[in-house]
């Protein structure tokens, strides 16, 4: 990242107001992003980017009232990211490492996910005898 001079105001304010059709005769041109950005400004220069991808246009306010939020059109997927359990609050496990044999392990992780809950379960039998 360059280093700014004093005064310098970053995004640099527009140079010129343009409408679309002339953001679009300037996209047409054979014109760097730079040289768009030296000659009309950076947000001219960004625009001009833009009409000139033909995969991406700016959204306009119709886009936007079409909108819908994830949980109308994809609520599988928003109730999947629900499911996820995030960082407990107030940690009932010892976080430890420890040898064991590799058939022991073997035997859990053949049982598939929660294997490891499964075989804390195992040891609590095994030393408080709870069912």
């Amino acid at each position: 990242m360059p280093k700014l001079k004093p005064g310098t105001v970053w995004p640099k304010p527009a140079k010129v107001d343009l409408t679309q059709e002339q953001i679009d005769e300037i996209a047409a041109m054979d014109m760097t992003f730079a040289e768009v950005e030296t000659k009309y400004g950076e947000d001219i220069a960004i625009r001009v980017g833009i009409a000139r991808d033909p995969d991406t246009r700016e959204l306009t306010d119709e886009d936007f009232a079409r909108m819908r939020p994830a949980t109308e059109t994809a609520p599988h997927l928003v109730e999947a990211y629900r499911r996820t359990r995030g960082k407990q609050k107030a940690p009932t496990k010892d976080r430890i490492s420890i040898c064991l044999d590799a058939d022991i392990t073997a035997y859990f992780r053949a049982t598939g996910k929660g294997w490891q809950t499964r075989l804390n379960d195992t040891l609590r039998r095994a030393v408080f005898g709870d069912p």
